[in-house]
């Protein structure tokens, strides 16, 4: 299986498709895992050059991952998220130093300098923040420049040979990220599903979203969360986006989805399920690290 998901190598996102590979295939093999950007990653899949893309949903300290979604909605009529994977975030400061002493800038992507706001404002005041496009970038950064320490991950210290100066930099002891596993259909139901839906009006009028979700209640379909993204190509004009509990093809939601169809179209607007997917928890030590290659 190919697996396609944000890179560079280190990431948590590395991490997410190692955890969905093993889940899957029994075994970890990291040459069977390409990087990429999030529109790519999808565009990978739809072009048969990767059997899935593993990419970052939600943050439970920082939210939604809003790129993601974006994405999702773009790429609908190809793309379907099959199945998540639950990630738990630990954050060290890491760098080639041998002390804190030493360290006169963090480097670390910008959702993870706000994951760990607190405790860095705290222990660190006087250093500079710096934000770059992911944890990996930083690590780089940590061993090729003097002064500079990682905010990231114990395996990406580790993967980028970075002494860990200061563990467990993050505000919340039990932070995790949720990813979602993308591809060509979703998944067939298992009992214990979820369902993500775009809503977009396309006349706004009062009481549209109390209609829409009165539709969900009527079937005893229960909304896991509710959120809205800018819809790019309208300004100031919104796209909805609901999760909910349930497969898309169990009566009750199936009977809401068409009531939702029915009462957009009235509106010139549109709805796309984006897919049903299995609803997972955190894996238990789903991955064993090896410092000598690859963590796994």
């Amino acid at each position: 299986m190919q697996i396609v998901t944000l890179g560079p190598k280190g990431t948590f996102s590395e991490e997410a498709a190692l955890i969905y590979q093993k889940r899957v295939t029994g075994m970890v093999d990291p040459e069977k895992v390409r990087f990429s950007n999030i529109f790519d990653c999808l565009q990978e899949v739809e072009s048969y050059r990767a059997d899935r893309a593993v990419l970052p949903a939600e943050n439970m300290v920082d939210g939604i991952i809003g790129i993601t979604f974006d994405a999702l909605i773009d790429f609908h009529d190809f793309i379907k998220v099959s199945d998540e994977v639950h990630v738990n975030i630990k954050y060290v400061l890491a760098g080639k130093m041998k002390t804190m002493g030493e360290v006169e800038k963090i480097f670390s992507h910008p959702s993870a300098l706000n994951q760990c706001a607190h405790k860095l404002d705290n222990l660190f005041p006087t250093l500079l923040q710096v934000p770059v496009s992911s944890t990996a970038e930083a690590a780089v950064k940590a061993m090729e420049e003097p002064g500079v320490a990682a905010l990231c991950s114990p395996r990406t210290a580790r993967e980028y040979g970075l002494n860990i100066l200061h563990e467990n930099l993050a505000d919340y002891p039990n932070n995790e990220t949720r990813f979602f596993v993308c591809g060509l259909t979703d998944s067939p139901p298992t009992g214990n599903d979820r369902t993500l839906l775009a809503v977009r009006f396309g006349i706004n009028r009062p009481g549209q979203l109390h209609e829409i979700t009165g539709f969900f209640a009527e079937n005893n379909i229960d909304l896991t969360f509710v959120q809205s993204r800018p819809y790019k190509v309208r300004p100031q004009e919104y796209v909805l986006i609901f999760e909910m509990i349930g497969h898309k093809s169990e009566p009750g939601l199936r009977n809401a989805l068409n009531k939702v169809e029915q009462k957009v179209r009235a509106t010139d607007g549109w709805k796309k399920v984006l897919g049903s997917y299995p609803h997972r928890k955190k894996e238990e030590n789903p991955v064993v690290h090896n410092p000598g290659n690859q963590d796994s």
